[in-house]
């Protein structure tokens, strides 16, 4: 019995045995499958992430980037297992059942956990913000700590809102905006980053616009503040996370009535402001003020702006600290002084200045904004001459942060008799720049725009007005109360001059003011937001009948329907401007005004030039010129007053209306300087350019049968020398001969039948030295520019279009001479017949400067370059040359731009290998033939990271499935290394040739 039992517990003990190896197997067999079911998810998820990489608007959730990892973490886990199961014998098999188990269920939990119903990508906003550029901190302590003081207050949960506020010029902006890029840095942590400048005379719906733009939300349609305040808040709501600056808050402006989230979602606020209540109005729970520099700082600041060829004695430095001390550690107010001084080199004038300085900040130590209007005023006070100190004040006129074009300011400044009358428009012009020169090197106004606009800063402004308006002599109000104009009770007696810029609605004028002693009326709109109101404007008709001192009367793109009667007796009026009303359809007769200098009838509508010009004999600019399109000529009366207005040194006349000017009536102008006229006739034309009368004027567009695409004044006229074609037949002979002026600038041709060459256009072309940009568009005819040795030497930007005989851009003959030297931009598109542009030795010898190069819609195009030129016939005894050619090293020194668009036939850009060293932008789009890329690219393996040292590219533009499929077979790394300049798209976001054009244009030629 008891074997028997033996034998039972044995055969149970086998049994238990078989059945655990049995569930074992089972257990093996499932978790394979699980872990296989689990890699199907990981791989469509992987693939998800593959197809999105290149969508910038997208971007994968953490919360995926942590599946991922940890699913590769329980797959490791269950392959282990399982072959540990496999490779043991049967009786040490039992500890692996529970391991199955918990793998088993870690398995379906990161099967569930990968379902991600809400997507596994998230939204990148579209504006992903750019950095500011912005001033290096001076100080390593007080600039460096309100930086900081700010930063950690941002991290802290808790603090939604944070003031930060101190008197103008202390550096508030600049803190900020490094505040800005380093939150661009961290998009991880804050999200999105939002900057909006506010101005003195903002308002809720304006601010509501400015954040609606940067979030690409459309408010337009509604009125409603409050409605608006709800769109928004919803909006910036589905952000999630955002940090909203605003730069330069004077009101309050409550975030609930705005429509800011803050508090809710990680929505955070900044603002800076003068006003410490502001800070608290505005629910601020932090406060920081902006501390003055410290005296070793504000030396710091006031030596890196001094920047004398010298330096300073022992004396003048002792006194120039005792200056920054009187500064009182205000950056702005540091900076100006400098400027200021940088011209003293005696301690005489250093003694000077101190005195000086030292009496304007006495007794205004209360009031902190005084002190730093004294301190700007100092300044101001050495500018050493009241016409200098007239045209800064001028400069307030304009609304805060307004660009202000440079000559239209120095025109204003001449009618108002702040620049005395000259000789010549040009020595007048280059004696307002070398004022504005003075005001910019003091600080006092700042450059923009490449330098041809300036603006003032908003404390300068400030304390200008502060100056101005001390006897009643300014009235100044833009961008305020645009429903309102001033009550009867505001025009002062004293006032001189007045700036209603922007000023809505001037039919709300009832009155008439009483102001003697003004000089300057400014009532101009902007064109961007204002032009084409549906009101009219108008003025009493009495308006202006105790103005009768007014100089200068701005109306640009009112909307007024008429001239008040009274405008007429302005006997002492210099300059009335009516550029752009386009709903005035007449004006009386200007007989009266024989002081007028100035008369601008541009871009506007009018049915018939104005009589009594004749009587203007004083007139020295007068522009006409509008779009309007009409089958009646318009009579023109000017042949007749020309030989009156002997003055005249600026003529503008651009409407297809009027009848050709007579020649001889137009070469009498002996002093004028600045001509932009059309001929409908060659021969008018050529009778014209044979009197030479062109050689007077430092500026002119001169047209036949019109002005081109760029012709309107102010486009290109205002630029540079220039000669616009248009419609004729120009095949050479004397029949068809064109006359050109010997110091064209700019010539444009459009709409013409030329010759096989260029050159056989003119001979002047050959001649022409001062040439610097030239447009051929939708032209017959023409099958090649001009030999290479011919090529225009001072040719700077080239423009082909649509010119359908189009063969080659250059004939070529043996020569060393280098001819093409100073061409840099070349633009082509629409040429069908061109199959290339280059050949190497066109590169190699003469087009080593050129910097773009831009192809578009050129269906027949092949190749950029090519090894050689041949004839069908030719071909088999030129492919050894050809192969051999191929194989050389082409060198594009300073290209640094190459855009390719739709070229279907486009295979190569060279069959050989570039190099490019200053390539910065390269785009490719539709262009699904050209498989390959031949610039050069070397490679440094330093520290195990690779790095493209050439080409510099910033930025590949090109479609996915363009870059997928592109060799670079230059280098076996090559597309890794340039992957993340990379962006890949299917739209059409370029800009057109025209406009890359106009840029490069308007960079290369001078403004008048």
């Amino acid at each position: 019995m008891e074997y028997v039992g033996l034998l039972k517990d044995m055969w149970s003990s086998i049994s238990n045995y078989f059945d655990y190896h049995k569930i074992l197997n089972e257990n093996r067999t499932t978790l394979r499958e699980k872990r296989k079911r689990l890699e199907c998810r990981e791989q469509d998820i992987n693939t998800e992430l593959e197809n999105a990489q290149y969508n910038r608007r997208k971007k994968v959730k953490r919360e995926v980037e942590n599946w991922l990892m940890e699913v590769q973490l329980v797959k490791d886990s269950a392959q282990q297992i399982e072959q540990e199961a496999g490779e043991r014998r049967y009786f040490s098999r039992f500890s692996f059942l529970s391991q199955f188990e918990a793998n088993m269920k870690k398995v379906d939990e990161m099967f569930e956990l990968g379902n991600f119903p809400n997507g596994i990508l998230i939204d990148v906003h579209q504006d992903e913000g750019h950095a500011l550029l912005t001033a290096q901190l001076i100080g390593e302590t007080t600039a460096k700590r309100n930086l900081e003081n700010i930063w950690t207050c941002l991290e802290k949960d808790e603090i939604q809102s944070i003031g930060v506020w101190g008197m103008g010029g202390i550096g508030k902006t600049t803190v900020v905006t490094h505040i800005h890029n380093r939150l661009l840095e961290n998009r991880d942590t804050f999200g999105h980053v939002y900057w909006v400048t506010v101005s003195k005379e903002s308002s809720i719906c304006r601010l509501q616009d400015a954040i609606a733009g940067k979030i690409n939300l459309n408010l337009s349609k509604e009125e409603d503040e409050k409605i608006r305040a709800a769109f928004l808040f919803e909006a910036l709501q589905k952000k999630e996370k955002f940090v909203l600056i605003f730069d330069d808050v004077w009101e309050v402006y409550a975030p609930r009535e705005v429509g800011i989230p803050i508090g809710v979602d990680g929505g955070k606020l900044i603002i800076t402001t003068r006003s410490r209540h502001v800070c608290l109005r505005m629910g601020c729970k932090e406060i920081i003020k902006m501390e003055p520099l410290s005296q070793e700082e504000a030396w710091e600041l006031f030596n890196k702006t001094l920047e004398r060829y010298n330096a300073l004695s022992q004396k003048e430095e002792e006194i120039a600290k005792d200056v920054i001390k009187e500064c009182g550690g205000l950056p702005l107010a540091i900076v100006t002084t400098a400027r200021s001084m940088s011209v003293v080199y005696n301690i005489a004038g250093w003694r000077n200045a101190l005195n000086e300085l030292r009496e304007h900040v006495k007794g205004h130590t209360i009031d902190m904004e005084n002190d730093v209007f004294k301190i700007l005023e100092f300044s101001y006070n050495r500018l050493n001459d009241e016409k200098l100190k007239e045209c800064l004040l001028y400069c307030a006129l304009f609304p805060e942060d307004f660009k202000i074009k440079k000559v239209p300011l120095i025109r204003y400044w001449i009618a108002e008799g702040l620049i005395e009358e000259m000789g010549s428009w040009q020595a007048e012009r280059d004696r307002g720049h070398a004022i504005l020169d003075k005001l910019e090197n003091v600080c006092l106004l700042e450059r923009c725009e490449n330098g041809k606009y300036v603006k003032m800063h908003d404390v300068i402004r400030d304390m200008a007005i502060n100056i101005a308006i001390k006897n009643s002599q300014f009235m100044v109000k833009n961008l305020r109360n645009l429903e309102d104009f001033p009550s009867e009770i505001e025009w002062s007696n004293n006032v001189e001059r007045v700036s209603l810029m922007d000023s809505n609605r001037l039919s709300t004028s009832m009155f008439v003011p009483n102001c003697p002693k003004l000089s300057t009326l400014f009532l101009q709109k902007h064109v961007e937001f204002l032009y084409g109101s549906i009101w009219h404007d108008r003025l009493p008709n009495s308006f202006f009948v105790n103005m009768l001192g007014l100089r200068v009367l701005d109306l640009t793109f009112t909307s007024i329907v008429f001239l008040p009667d009274s405008i007429y007796d302005m006997v002492n009026l210099r300059a009335l401007i009516l550029y752009g009303c386009r709903k005035l359809k007449q004006v009386g007769s200007l007989a009266k005004l024989k002081e007028l200098r100035e008369l601008n009838l541009g871009q506007t509508e009018m049915e018939t030039i104005p009589d009594g010009i004749e009587k203007l004999v004083l007139l020295k600019h007068f522009n006409w010129y509008s779009e309007i399109q009409l089958p009646n000529p318009l009579p023109n009366p000017l042949s007749n007053i020309l030989p009156d207005l002997l003055q005249l040194q600026c003529l503008r006349l651009a409407d297809q209306r009027l009848l050709d000017v007579g020649v001889e009536e137009l070469s009498g102008l002996r002093k004028l300087e600045i001509l932009y006229v059309k001929f409908s006739s060659l021969q008018n034309f050529n009778s014209y350019m044979r009197t030479q009368h062109y050689e007077r004027l430092t500026h002119y567009h001169v047209g036949l049968n019109g002005f081109g695409y760029f012709g309107l004044p102010g486009d290109t006229s205002d630029f540079c020398k220039e000669v616009t074609v248009r419609e004729c037949k120009l095949e050479g002979g004397n029949d068809n001969h064109l006359v050109l002026p010997t110091n064209v600038q700019f010539f444009q041709i459009e709409k013409c039948h030329l010759p096989t060459g260029l050159l056989d256009v003119s001979p002047v072309l050959k001649m022409a030295m001062d040439l610097k940009a030239c447009l051929i568009s939708r032209c017959e005819g023409i099958e090649y520019l001009w030999w290479v040795e011919d090529c225009i030497a001072s040719l700077n930007l080239l423009l082909l279009e649509d010119l359908s005989s189009l063969r080659v851009l250059f004939q070529l003959r043996p020569t060393g001479s280098v001819s093409c030297s100073s061409l840099k931009h070349l633009y082509v598109s629409y040429c069908d017949n061109l199959k290339h542009l280059f050949t190497p030795e066109l590169v190699k010898y003469h087009l080593k400067n050129l910097q773009t190069i831009y192809v578009r819609n050129c269906r027949q195009m092949e190749d950029i370059i090519v090894a050689v030129e041949v004839e069908e016939e030719e071909e088999e005894e030129e492919e050894e040359d050809i192969n051999e050619m191929n194989n050389l090293i082409l060198c594009f020194p300073n290209l640094q731009s190459l855009i390719l668009r739709h070229l279907p036939k486009l295979k190569s850009i060279w069959k050989g290998t570039m190099t490019c060293d200053s390539l910065q932008q390269l785009a490719v789009l539709k262009c699904p033939k050209l498989r390959r890329l031949p610039f050069s690219v070397h490679i440094n393996d330093g520290d195990g990271e690779r790095r493209a040292s050439t080409p510099p590219l910033k930025q590949i533009i090109g479609e996915k499935e363009w870059w997928d499929g592109l060799e670079w077979n230059t280098h076996p790394h090559a597309k890794s290394i340039f992957q993340p300049f990379t962006m890949l798209e299917i739209g059409e976001h370029y800009r057109q040739p025209y406009n890359y054009f106009r840029s490069k244009l308007q960079d290369i030629l001078e403004e008048v």
